[in-house]
């Protein structure tokens, strides 16, 4: 194990540097998006717990409508609301008809 020796001025920099780096980490990704009106791939299948492949799934079937820009999908918060009620109503029915 070695050790490094560090100046005051090489020091502040760093700290400065990296605090900088964690403010726009926080900026980035621990802030709500302005724009969430629009959903990527990734938070989709995070708000339905569900896979790529359903989700790719939903789009070839119509399920899930969905806007394509260059190779990204994007899907609108409304619709993906819509979509994980009409789950949840149907987990509740699926459920009650199994007690009966």
């Amino acid at each position: 194990m070695g050790y490094f020796i560090i100046t005051d001025s090489n020091w502040a920099k760093l700290r400065n540097e990296i605090l900088s780096l964690a403010e726009t980490c926080r900026k980035a990704f621990g802030e709500q998006s302005r724009h969430t009106d629009w959903l990527h791939n990734g938070d989709v299948c995070r708000l339905l717990n569900i896979s790529k492949r359903t989700l790719q799934h939903y789009r070839d079937t119509g399920v899930l409508p969905f806007a394509q820009i260059g190779h990204k999908c994007y899907y609108k918060h409304k619709d993906v609301e819509r979509l994980l009620q009409t789950k949840t109503e149907k987990s509740k029915t699926d459920k009650s008809k199994n007690n009966k």
